[in-house]
């Protein structure tokens, strides 16, 4: 770890797609990292800027890959837009470029969605395999009659297994390039993220560790949120080198246990 503050009892902020699975396998010996964990008594938080999964949804996935965990220890970044959309307008008229399982979890909330170029409060960009030029050019003429375009993240891409799919960033770059103002990001990097997850758990800040395969989204983000960081060489950073400021890196959350027992031995 690098020369800092020596952590009391640690607490982990962990991301999901590429650090516990790729695509539709789990990191080898990944599912122990957590018993492993709850042996310690060591907290953590699952956090996720997927947005085309509810925590269920997320929880049942990681169940059929063998980790044992419940839904209220995930966070996805879609459960982070819809509670900043009810902090905001209680019940948002939403334009939506995303699946079928973001749209129901806003209804689910209160908002109601809508896939035509009509009056909206928030336009609401989540990853979808199916997104057009025309989606994308209806949310920038909304932008520019004023409405809000909140976006769930900004990653350029995302591991899906062995393949690098796109992810929003692009889209968001579109969009921001033809408005007069910044499209409103919800998950990592940003802060809020972080400190909404801060908030949920009730996790010190200086003791809380980010565990992510991405430099941008997760070991920048924790970075900037006064968190600890660890990379993991999966996913998104298999080839990376540690950036300034990251704790330290690992080839895999499999090597989470002995990293754990040589900063905190028993």
């Amino acid at each position: 770890m690098r020369p800092g503050r020596a952590l009391s009892t640690p607490s982990f902020f962990i991301d999901i797609d590429g650090v516990l699975y790729g695509g539709s396998a789990p990191v080898s010996k990944g599912p122990g990292v957590l018993a492993y964990l709850r042996s310690r008594g060591f907290p953590f938080l699952l956090v996720t800027n997927t947005s085309r999964m509810s925590a269920s949804d997320i929880q049942e996935k990681l169940a059929d890959l063998g980790y044992q965990v419940s839904a209220d220890e995930i966070l996805p970044v879609s459960l982070a837009a819809v509670e900043y959309l009810t902090h905001k307008f209680d019940a948002a008229r939403c334009f939506l470029i995303g699946d079928d399982s973001l749209a129901g979890l806003l209804e689910e909330n209160g908002h109601t969605v809508s896939r035509k170029e009509e009056p909206a409060d928030a336009v609401v960009i989540g990853q979808s395999f199916w997104a057009d030029f025309g989606e994308i050019d209806i949310a920038q003429r909304l932008a520019l009659q004023g409405t809000e375009v909140i976006a769930l993240h900004r990653d350029a891409t995302w591991p899906d297994g062995d393949v690098i799919r796109i992810g929003l960033g692009p889209i968001v770059a579109a969009i921001e390039s033809v408005i007069d103002g910044a499209v409103t990001v919800i998950g990592k990097p940003q802060r809020a993220f972080f400190d909404a997850a801060l908030s949920r758990t009730g996790f010190a800040r200086a003791d809380t560790v980010m565990i992510g395969d991405s430099i941008a989204s997760d070991i920048d983000g924790a970075i900037n949120a006064g968190l600890r960081s660890l990379l993991v060489r999966t996913g998104n950073s298999a080839k990376e080198s540690v950036p300034a400021g990251c704790d330290d890196a690992l080839d895999s959350i499999a090597d989470l246990p002995h990293w754990c027992n040589t900063q905190f031995p028993e």
